[in-house]
């Protein structure tokens, strides 16, 4: 599956250029746009693998502004492209931990070399993350107390704003991560994204159907974008 990029840059002409450039060395661009709160809601339904950023930016937003709200929400690496290196910039730029930051003007190679370096980076801490794949259970934590939840109890998992709720065949517990991040600590073989919203135990799975997944009792939605990836771990006869 090739790698997703999403554009974020004021420029037209040079969003042209990076998604011409990028497209013939194999990446795939999602999308693209020169507005940071359009491109928080691409992000947001796309699932781009890293975001390549420009720091001015139309509307009231700019780039470093718009990556403080997406680190909020999710954990894609974003790299800063920009004519812009002073001082002051770079120290907002610190603070917001990019993957990478490149000063305009710049070449393809430079480009993708920064491109493969961050998205290394990204696969290496992802594993470093999901290291424990041999974890059978974990504790949330419920009005003070510390309850144990068996992985093989989970139904499905569903973002909520900056929390999710974990589904079991008996209860719902609220946990205070990201969806994204809770994804990236269990087991990669048992728990699939099945949409934005949506991370399912392959194993509870009872039909397909029209763009949904039934778990028990449970109706969820499958996007189309998420569905090869979902097929790759259900054996069909």
């Amino acid at each position: 599956m090739r790698t997703k990029i999403y554009i974020v840059e004021d420029e037209p002409l040079i969003a042209e250029t990076i998604k011409t450039a990028l497209e013939k060395v194999g990446y795939s661009i999602v999308g693209m746009t020169d507005n940071g709160k359009e491109a928080l809601f691409d992000i947001e339904d796309l699932q781009p693998d890293l975001i390549l950023v420009d720091i001015t930016l139309e509307g009231k937003m700019d780039g470093i502004e718009m990556t403080e709200h997406l680190k909020k929400k999710s954990e894609v690496p974003f790299i800063f492209l920009t004519s812009h290196s002073d001082d002051a910039t770079l120290e907002r730029v610190k603070q917001t931990d990019p993957a990478g930051f490149i000063v305009k003007p710049f070449n393809e190679k430079t480009l993708k070399s920064n491109i493969e370096i961050a998205l290394y980076k990204n696969r290496v801490q992802k594993q470093s993350v999901s290291s424990n794949e041999e974890m059978n259970s974990f504790f949330v934590k419920n009005k003070g107390e510390l309850i144990k939840i068996e992985l093989d109890d989970i139904l499905y998992l569903e973002a909520f704003d900056n929390y999710c709720n974990l589904y079991t065949s008996s209860q719902k517990h609220l946990i205070s991560h990201t969806l994204k991040s809770v994804e990236e600590k269990l087991p990669q073989h048992k728990f699939i994204r099945v949409h934005r919203s949506y991370v399912i135990n392959v194993s509870k799975i009872k039909s397909l159907q029209d763009g949904y997944i039934f778990i028990e009792k449970n109706k969820v939605p499958m996007s189309a974008s998420n569905k090869e990836e979902l097929m790759k771990h259900i054996n069909l006869l």
